[in-house]
């Protein structure tokens, strides 16, 4: 063999170690690619998993929260005061009664006569007389205000200005003199919750909970966006006062906040405790 023959052989085996080693090279190259896919898959894969918990929490609070709205809307449209003042026309019927006691000894005093008065007309519908326990008693009276005006022989006459509402009237205790002793009012005592107050109550619930609602809204809006995971939470636990149809709205924000928890570590500023 001569010298040309032995460098074209050694040639040839320097290109084959050459090709050798380049195909290694791609192999390992490739198994690096594969890893490199396989846990960036895996990333986007929690990725995706976290960013739905956020987006179904996201929608069950804004769900809840609309609810919430829409119920502050309906007990506004209502009309608290419509709705109580046909309550109040339909009038109806009690018994009135009580005692009458002497002032001085505390004894029940007997045959003191007892008028239902008209305010109105400062007329007496029906008299009657104490027994001899004191007791008086009126049959189906009509829960509107009147005058109960009691009198005896040397002593002072009595009026009293009520709204009967089926209980015992505190009892008369009637003193010694002549003429009339001074006026006594019950109806503030008697009428119990007012129609302003009622109506005042009423639509102070209403927009309470149109409140409640706007900022579950916000709230909705935050756990979207995952930031502000304390915020969110707060504001959530706020929206759970709207009471969209009394529990379905509440139990709907309630699941919402659960899926933040378990999203929380996507959440981009949460403080470190």
């Amino acid at each position: 063999m001569d010298i040309n023959e032995r460098r074209e052989a050694l040639r040839a085996r320097v290109r084959e170690k050459l090709h050798g080693e380049e195909e290694d090279d791609e192999l390992v190259v490739q198994e690096t690619e594969i890893v490199a896919s396989t846990t960036q898959g895996e990333e986007l894969l929690l990725i995706d998993e976290s960013t739905g918990l956020l987006t179904l929490a996201s929608s069950l609070i804004f769900i809840g929260s609309v609810l919430g709205i829409i119920t502050g809307l309906l007990l506004l449209q209502g009309n608290p005061a419509e709705l109580l003042n046909s309550s109040l026309e339909q009038e109806s019927v009690v018994d009135v009664y009580g005692i009458v006691l002497e002032a001085e000894s505390g004894d029940a005093m007997e045959g003191v006569t007892v008028e239902l008065v008209d305010e109105e007309t400062n007329t007496t519908i029906l008299p009657t007389e104490t027994n001899s326990y004191g007791y008086y008693e009126f049959k189906n009276v009509v829960s509107k205000t009147h005058v109960l005006r009691v009198s005896f022989d040397s002593y002072l006459t009595v009026e009293r200005t009520f709204t009967p509402e089926g209980a015992t009237q505190t009892p008369f205790t009637l003193t010694k003199g002549n003429g009339t002793a001074t006026p006594e009012d019950f109806t503030l005592s008697d009428s119990g919750w007012s129609l302003e107050n009622a109506v005042a109550l009423s639509t102070g619930i209403a927009l309470v909970t149109i409140l409640a609602g706007v900022v579950g809204i916000n709230a909705a809006y935050g756990a979207r966006r995952g930031k502000n995971y304390r915020k969110t939470q707060y504001f959530a636990g706020f929206a759970l006062f709207s009471r969209g149809f009394i529990v379905f709205g509440p139990f709907l924000i309630l699941c919402g906040m659960g899926l933040m928890i378990l999203a929380r570590d996507e959440f981009q500023d949460d403080e470190v405790e």
